[in-house]
C-alpha cells in the first residue's frame, strides 16, 4: 500500500496583512505543515498561530531559520528585511517564496543571485499575476499570435487612499505598480530602454503615478496607479495589450476580450480563481521536485526592480531616464 508523501515543512516570516493571507491558505492544506512563524510585532505574532497548530513563534526570523527544521520559507515581511532573511534562508538551503518587491532596490537585491547559485535552495519571486488564470490566458492569447506583434501595453491599478496612510514610506511604484511592471516584462519578453514617470500633487503618496516606459524592441508601456479613491469607489484593475493585428483587454474579475480576426471574442473571468493559492501550488511543487523550473526567477525580478528604480529616479529628477543605450 502506497504511503502519502510527508507534508512540506514551511516557515512564514511576516504575520502582517499579507503574511496572514499566506498563512490562512497554508493552514488549509494537508500537504503542508506550518512549522514556525516570525514577526517583530508581538501582537501579530501572538495571533498568527491561533488555531493553526504552529509549533514555534519567534520574533527573530534568523533564529527561526536556525532553530526550526523546515524545507521552505515564505517571506512576507517589509521589503527592507527581505534580503537579509532570504540570504540566511538560502545559506540553510531552504526554498524561498519571496514576496514583492524582492528588495527595496535592484542594487540591494544583487547579493541574492550569488547566494542562490551556491545554495541547493531556490527563490520564487512572489509576482502573483503570473499565477492568475485570467492573466495566464491573456498571455497565452498574445503568445498565440492572434493580435500580431505586440506594440503597446496599458495598465490601470487604483487603490483606496488608506494606502497612503498604511504605507507612508513605500513608493507606490514599489507597492502596486511593480505588479504591472512585471506584467509588461512578461508580455514583451524584453528589457527596457527608457522611462519617464510623472506624479500628481497630493498629500504624501495620495496621488496618481503614471509611468511610460519603452522596451529595447520599441514597445510602449503606459502603467498607472492611484492611491486617491474612497473605499468602495474603486474601478477594477484593467490591462490592455495592442498588437499590429488586434488587441486583448482584461478587466479583472469581469471579462477578457479579444479584438482580432474581424470579431470580438469575450471570455468570462475564471471562477474560483485564487492566484495566491495557485502561486503556493507552484512553489510547493518546485520544493518537492527540484528539477522543476520556477515560473519566475530572481534575474527577471531584478530587471523589474531596475525599471522601478529608474521610474523613482525619473520622478525625483523630473526627466526621462535611459536604462540602456
Amino acid at each position: 500500500m502506497a504511503t502519502s508523501p510527508l507534508p512540506v515543512r514551511v516557515l512564514v516570516a511576516g504575520a502582517g496583512a499579507f503574511g496572514k493571507e499566506h498563512l490562512s491558505r497554508l493552514a488549509r492544506r494537508s500537504d503542508v505543515k506550518v512549522s514556525g512563524v516570525t514577526d517583530t510585532n508581538p501582537s501579530a505574532l501572538e495571533s498568527s498561530g491561533s488555531g493553526l497548530g504552529v509549533a514555534e513563534r519567534l520574533a527573530d526570523p534568523l533564529r527561526l531559520i536556525d532553530e526550526v527544521e523546515a524545507d521552505a520559507i515564505v517571506i512576507a515581511t517589509p521589503a527592507a528585511s527581505h534580503v537579509e532573511i532570504c540570504l540566511h534562508a538560502l545559506s540553510r538551503n531552504l526554498a524561498v517564496l519571496l514576496e514583492k518587491p524582492v528588495a527595496p532596490s535592484a542594487s540591494s537585491a544583487v547579493p541574492l543571485l550569488a547566494a542562490e547559485r551556491s545554495s541547493t535552495g531556490f527563490v520564487l519571486p512572489g509576482h502573483v499575476l503570473r499565477f492568475s488564470q485570467d492573466h495566464v490566458r491573456m498571455v497565452e492569447i498574445i503568445r498565440s499570435g492572434r493580435i500580431g506583434r505586440v506594440i503597446y501595453v496599458n495598465s490601470r491599478r487604483y487603490r483606496d487612499d488608506s494606502h497612503a496612510v498604511r504605507y507612508p514610506d513605500t513608493d507606490p511604484v514599489l507597492m502596486t505598480l511593480i505588479h504591472d511592471i512585471d506584467f509588461a516584462q512578461w508580455v514583451t519578453s524584453s528589457d527596457f530602454h527608457s522611462v519617464l514617470a510623472r506624479r500628481s500633487e497630493g498629500l504624501g503618496y495620495r496621488s496618481v503615478t503614471a509611468v511610460s516606459a519603452t522596451t529595447v524592441t520599441g514597445i510602449i508601456c503606459d502603467l498607472r496607479t492611484a492611491w486617491t479613491f474612497a473605499d468602495g469607489d474603486l474601478p477594477p484593475d484593467r490591462l490592455e495589450v495592442v498588437g499590429d493585428r488586434g488587441s486583448v483587454e482584461l478587466v479583472v474579475g469581469r471579462a477578457l476580450d479579444v479584438y482580432a480576426e474581424g470579431r470580438d471574442t469575450s471570455y468570462p473571468a475564471a471562477e474560483g480563481n485564487d492566484p495566491l493559492r495557485n502561486e503556493q501550488d507552484h512553489f510547493l511543487a518546485c520544493v518537492r521536485d527540484r528539477s522543476q523550473t520556477p515560473a519566475l526567477n530572481l534575474s527577471q525580478a531584478l530587471a523589474g526592480l531596475k525599471l522601478a528604480d529608474a521610474a523613482i529616479e525619473s520622478l525625483r529628477l523630473s526627466r526621462e531616464i535611459i536604462l540602456s543605450a
